[in-house]
């Protein structure tokens, strides 16, 4: 299995990471088309996760105008799922971000990802709430 991680900087690419997104929130998990592409796919960074050729993880970079990074849209495709590459993703984002400037972050995290990216230092703020119809809990994390 050979992998790759990298910015999605080709129209071919973007396609991809639609496709990656598609099959995961909008099929699997029932996303509606409308709560999942929304008006910040052209200005954010996309992230493409590659197996083989085969697109099959993709993540979603903001750099926001307060001098925060969001990170988006984190999806692996189920058959690719527990091979780390939901890690990469977020791995890449983070040092990309990093590499940007930015040292401060927040994502809206599905509740049942909490310890996922606790791991990575982000802490809960705050309380439970509905996006797109999945329990989330807003996490954040500052490096100085």
């Amino acid at each position: 299995m050979v992998s790759a991680i990298r910015i999605a900087d080709s129209p071919e690419d973007q396609l991809k990471v639609m496709v990656v997104r598609g099959i995961v929130f909008v099929e699997e998990q029932q996303v509606d088309w409308e709560g999942e592409f929304d008006a910040y796919e052209r200005t954010s960074v996309h992230v493409l996760g590659e197996v083989d050729g085969q697109p099959v993880a993709a993540g979603r970079l903001r750099l926001l105008p307060d001098g925060w990074a969001k990170i988006e849209r984190v999806a692996v495709r189920p058959r690719w799922r527990g091979q780390g590459l939901g890690r990469a993703v977020v791995i890449f984002l983070l040092e990309e971000a990093q590499r940007r400037g930015v040292r401060r972050f927040r994502l809206h995290a599905q509740t049942y990802l909490e310890d996922f990216y606790a791991g990575y230092g982000f802490v809960r703020e705050g309380a439970v709430f509905d996006e797109c119809g999945i329990p989330h809990i807003l996490m954040t994390r500052g490096d100085g």
